[in-house]
């Protein structure tokens, strides 16, 4: 027969749902009480017997969310306005169980495994740490503002980046909500707000068109009154596509069309190096081009991830060196040269797209100069767009 489960509760709101090779899980939800609602994470703290986390993700999944749907999360001490941990444990007694609805099917109970333990189960509540942080809108942040509620969402083009339109305009809309958040990561995107507001205006770098407002995702009630947080911002949207994908199809590139998208994105590292900033995630799928067909630099926050084939040796040394350490707190010359040296690898590969030609030969030796081992004998940028 098939297996029957808790019914599911008109309160609750699953949103995700994250576990490790099957063991320590954690559910995402909202629960919903007449016009409230609570943002809550549910964390199982114990390791699970292999007969939960061999089964397959889809099984996990609803097995505690079917487990969920019978607790009481309403008897629970939530707290307003942010997001909520329930951590649960396992002991041989609880002096004081999380309370459970009484689940009428003994079948279910028996089957899933959260429910056989139940009376098992303490918990314990408090603020989430690994919360997503919407930063505060201050006024000091001179720049436009969009609600969110007036976008419309057209497209998923990355785990943090929509296309959407307002006032039948599109835009790419980064946001702080993602799929994996971080430590950190909310400072990574006020970070690049910082820089692409430095560079409004300026060519060959990504464009700041505001940022995206609402009252805070975790507002408990309608009626209270807090300060505009910021879930994200908008960009000029380009939709001629990456050099990555560019670079993936089976056909050469003309001569001209490479000379200026390297011109282009050198002029555009140059820019921010002039201002002290360096990007250190220089790769293909960080450029993109606008509707003439012009290269335009992206993520430029300077501190966010990066991949480690396209840093330059010396850096990968240093990492290797002492794990902890980001590229972006490493000194500036350091950060310039790895720079430097990825746009060296990046003009290498765009040369294999030329077929035999002259300037394909010359790309690929102005690449091999910025590449080479001893950083001492590198060209510099500004030598090497000269040379091209």
């Amino acid at each position: 027969m098939p297996e029957q489960i808790v019914s599911s509760s008109p309160e609750v709101e699953f949103k995700s749902f994250q576990d490790w090779n099957g063991d320590c899980p954690s559910l995402t939800l909202i629960l919903h009480n007449n016009s409230s609602s609570w943002w809550i994470k549910v964390e199982i703290a114990w390791s699970l017997p292999e007969s939960v986390s061999k089964l397959r993700y889809l099984k996990r999944r609803s097995m505690l969310q079917d487990f969920v749907n019978a607790i009481k999360l309403s008897q629970l001490d939530l707290m307003d306005d942010t997001m909520t941990r329930i951590t649960l444990t396992l002991a041989e007694r609880s002096h004081d169980p999380i309370p459970i609805r009484h689940v009428r099917n003994d079948y279910q109970t028996g089957t899933n495994y959260y429910l056989s333990v139940a009376h098992r189960i303490s918990f314990n509540t408090g603020e989430d740490p690994g919360r997503i942080i919407y930063p505060i809108l201050y006024q000091s942040q001179a720049l436009p503002t969009f609600e969110a509620s007036q976008l419309e969402h057209d497209e998923v083009i990355a785990p943090t980046v929509s296309i959407v339109r307002f006032k039948e305009e599109q835009f790419a809309y980064k946001k702080v909500d993602r799929p994996i958040y971080e430590p950190g990561d909310t400072e990574h995107v006020l970070n690049e707000i910082t820089a692409l507001a430095q560079f409004r205006g300026q060519p060959n770098i990504a464009q700041l068109i505001g940022l995206v407002i609402s009252d805070t995702p975790y507002k408990t009630r309608p009626s209270t009154i807090s300060a505009p947080v910021i879930t994200g911002f908008l960009l000029e949207y380009y939709p001629e596509g990456t050099l990555e994908r560019v670079l993936s199809e089976d056909k050469n590139q003309d001569d001209s069309l490479l000379r200026r998208w390297t011109l282009q994105i050198g002029r555009a590292l140059g820019m921010l190096h002039v201002q002290r900033r360096t990007h250190l995630d220089i790769k293909p799928s960080n450029l993109v081009f606008d509707a003439n067909r012009n290269a335009i630099l992206i993520d430029i926050s300077g501190t966010g991830g990066y991949e480690w084939e396209w840093l330059s040796p010396e850096m990968q040394k240093i990492i290797q060196q002492k794990a902890a350490t980001a590229p972006a707190s490493t000194p500036f010359d350091k950060r310039v040269a790895t720079d430097c040296w990825a746009y060296g690898k990046l003009l290498c590969t765009m040369a294999r797209k030329t077929g035999s030609s002259t300037f394909g030969k010359l790309l690929q030796s102005v690449g091999d100069d910025l590449t080479r081992t001893d950083p001492n004998a590198r060209i510099s940028l500004s030598d090497a767009l000269e040379t091209i």
